[in-house]
């Protein structure tokens, strides 16, 4: 399984990783340089994953406590992507039991992460996000009108979507992690954060990154007031709402379709975020703050 990948021989440990959704196999090894997360990715999607772990070199010597790339090349599997273990437990899990401001001091450091990994711009060439993501949310709206759900909550996001798409005019584009959320963050035993499993890293708007916010609120909404906080040095800017709003809907749209194929539980656990995050609004949606925002 491991012929081809530099040094295996000199791991003593090996231990499947299950989670996660990308259809990678994940082993975490013990190596003499330490704790490495090996994945193994089938063949097609080679020029893909090196594209990604060349961008994820670029933080190499950055004290980010992300993953560090170390190897990759072609194996028996497809090709194998080497990178550091980022130790700690899953922050989605911890996060309720910890105290209010533990919870805010996670949220502090994500936000602080997130600050520097946006840092870094776009390319040049990168296509204009107006366009790109306008294409995008047009396509949501149509799959979620085509599929067999009609929600009186996700009536609400096509109508902001289709009303509010000029808030994307001059946006600027940087490094996106792509899956930014509680579910890719772990905290170890001292209370420190890191955040994990840059597959979807992409290129776009900075903001349109938090609109994985839900998940942090369902843990934390401590936890996501600091992280935006964190995040913009103070207070949070009246024109980010906006389009925290629309960026929301748009996903919030598309997560019906999507849930689709992986059954009726998935669906139910959908419909259900819908639900909560229309609730944020008590007025028209996107009208004001969240009201989790504290």
């Amino acid at each position: 399984m491991f012929r081809g990948i530099e040094h295996s021989d000199s791991w003593s440990e090996i231990t499947p990783v299950t989670a996660g959704w990308s259809g990678d196999e994940k082993y975490r090894v013990r190596a003499p340089e330490g704790e490495l997360l090996l994945r193994i990715t089938a063949k097609d999607k080679a020029a893909n994953r090196e594209r990604e772990f060349q961008t994820l070199r670029l933080w190499n010597g950055t004290p980010l406590n992300i993953p560090r790339a170390v190897r990759f090349g072609p194996c028996e599997g497809g090709v194998y992507t080497l990178l550091t273990w980022v130790e700690g437990q899953p922050a989605e899990e911890l996060l309720p039991s910890l105290s209010v401001a533990q919870q805010r001091r996670a949220g502090e450091q994500a936000g602080a992460i997130l600050r520097q990994l946006h840092a870094r711009p776009a390319p040049e060439g990168t296509p204009d996000w107006a366009e790109r993501f306008g294409a995008k949310m047009r396509r949501k709206v149509e799959l979620y009108r085509a599929c067999p759900y009609s929600l009186p909550s996700c009536d609400d996001f096509e109508r902001y979507v289709l009303d509010n798409a000029a808030l994307l005019n001059g946006r600027p584009s940087t490094f996106q992690h792509g899956d930014y959320h509680v579910g890719n963050m772990v905290l170890d035993a001292q209370g420190r954060l890191g955040v994990v499993d840059f597959d979807r890293m992409d290129w776009g708007d900075p903001w349109e990154e938090l609109n994985r916010i839900t998940w942090c609120v369902e843990s934390s909404p401590a936890f996501a007031s600091a992280m935006l906080r964190a995040y913009f040095g103070g207070e949070v800017p009246d024109a980010f709402w906006p389009l925290l709003a629309l960026y929301i809907a748009s996903n919030q749209l598309s997560s019906i379709p999507w849930a689709i194929p992986f059954g009726q539980e998935q669906v139910d656990v959908m419909v259900r975020q819908c639900e909560e995050v229309r609730a944020w609004y008590p007025g028209a949606y996107g009208a004001t703050p969240p009201n989790w925002y504290c």
